[in-house]
């Protein structure tokens, strides 16, 4: 899911456009009768809304919310099926903070991802029962996949952790391998059981923690989940 913001739109330009020579010396856009306005405009002449058109059909398909040329939010509707699947939030001098995305394109959000500073993507929660309850969590790092925390049952409580190699390449559009995988079966709250890998996926070797204590060991028998 570390694509989530490839696709973000350049508002900021868009506004630039329309605006163009200034927002108190340009006059409102024409806008030809029975079509709907592009644009939206306060009682004080700052610029609300921005529709714009992403797909380059002649339909315009997201709408940017702003306060004169600064965005604050963008909604998009990405199939153009008349629903809302993508929501973006901006901060102070138009940096991107967070997207929500709706997997099920139902209107609702059910992915949230989370920006750095710099435009890192930091972490992105996730619901996968579609209930809005986030209960996946994964975590990046320089846009690579780190670790993952979920709570796999529905009781509120993370009970499986997954780490990932950390020299994956970022540019690659595969997987990061899996380095390991705990699990909670105790309804502790830690992990009871992990398992190991080799660079290749396979399992190197199965290990338990019988006393709750971080300290595991390994476990007799076959490895396997």
């Amino acid at each position: 899911m570390r694509h989530v913001a490839d696709r973000r739109f350049n508002i900021v330009a868009a506004a630039s456009v329309v605006l163009g020579c200034g927002l108190a010396a340009c006059s409102r856009p024409t806008v030809p009768a029975g079509n709907t306005p592009a644009v939206r405009y306060d009682a004080t002449g700052r610029l609300r809304e921005l529709a714009f058109d992403t797909t380059h059909n002649g339909r315009n398909n997201a709408t940017g919310f702003m306060d004169g040329t600064q965005v604050q939010k963008i909604e998009v509707d990405e199939d153009e099926d008349g629903t809302i699947d993508r929501w973006e939030f901006y901060g102070a001098r138009g940096r991107l903070e967070r997207v929500g995305l709706s997997q099920q394109h139902n209107g609702v959000i059910d992915t949230m991802a989370f920006y750095e500073e710099g435009g890192e993507i930091e972490r992105i929660e996730v619901s996968t029962r579609g209930d809005q309850v986030r209960n996946r969590i994964e975590f990046y790092q320089s846009n690579s996949l780190a670790r993952v925390e979920e709570d796999t049952n529905g009781d509120g409580r993370m009970d499986k952790w997954e780490t990932y190699a950390a020299d994956h390449s970022a540019a690659s559009d595969s997987s990061p391998p899996i380095v390991s995988a705990a699990f909670d079966d105790s309804f502790r709250g830690t992990p009871n059981r992990r398992f190991i890998y080799r660079p290749d996926g396979t399992v190197l070797r199965a290990e338990v923690d019988p006393d709750g204590d971080g300290r595991f060991v390994e476990a007799t028998g076959a490895p396997g989940q």
